[in-house]
């Protein structure tokens, strides 16, 4: 049985959302740790000895790793990144078909080379033990692999992009059931 692509297309979604998802909960506990090291900065304010998070830095970085990359397929699928299309829009179908082609091109081999290299400096990263130095050994490793992971996902969504030029059943936005027009303003 051959895997049909709205399956794949289906599934990719499904994979977007579960990601962007995580990056929500990145954002909820970058939040949460953000204000009790402010709070707990501020405290001799009210006369109670004031205290840091310790590591609080770290895992904010971490966590912006997580919340940036692991929705940035999503981003992608739903067209919402930004685009100018000023030139582009101007061509025939035949020139807008070729600009296509180059930008979706450029986007996989882009996004594959972060891939590549972000997968081998995970490796490297979880082999040595890389931390940062401080109170609390803070391991880098874990926003490496999650960097390697959302770009890995980002190509994949690229790739089908790439291929929803020539076959609209890769087209991932068409199996997606949010409103993700943009905002009107008017």
């Amino acid at each position: 049985m051959t895997l049909q692509p709205s399956i794949a297309v289906k599934w990719l979604m499904k994979v977007n959302l579960a990601c962007a998802f995580l990056s929500g909960i990145a954002l909820l506990l970058m939040m949460v740790v953000g204000a009790v090291d402010v709070i707990g900065t501020n405290l001799d304010m009210v006369g109670v000895s004031s205290k840091p998070v310790p590591a609080a830095f770290e895992f904010m970085a971490t966590m912006m790793v997580v919340s940036v990359f692991m929705a940035v397929s999503l981003g992608q699928a739903r067209r919402t990144h930004i685009r100018v299309e000023l030139i582009a829009n101007m061509l025939p179908p035949a020139g807008q078909m070729i600009a296509n082609l180059i930008r979706h091109g450029l986007s996989v081999a882009f996004f594959m080379a972060i891939a590549w290299f972000g997968i081998l400096s995970a490796i490297n990263s979880f082999n040595v033990g890389e931390y940062t130095p401080g109170i609390i050994n803070f391991p880098i490793w874990p926003a490496r692999f999650f960097l390697a992971a959302g770009v890995s996902l980002m190509t994949i969504q690229c790739i089908f992009d790439f291929l929803a030029i020539f076959w609209n059943w890769f087209d991932v936005k068409r199996h997606d059931g949010a409103n993700s027009s943009p905002v009107d303003i008017s």
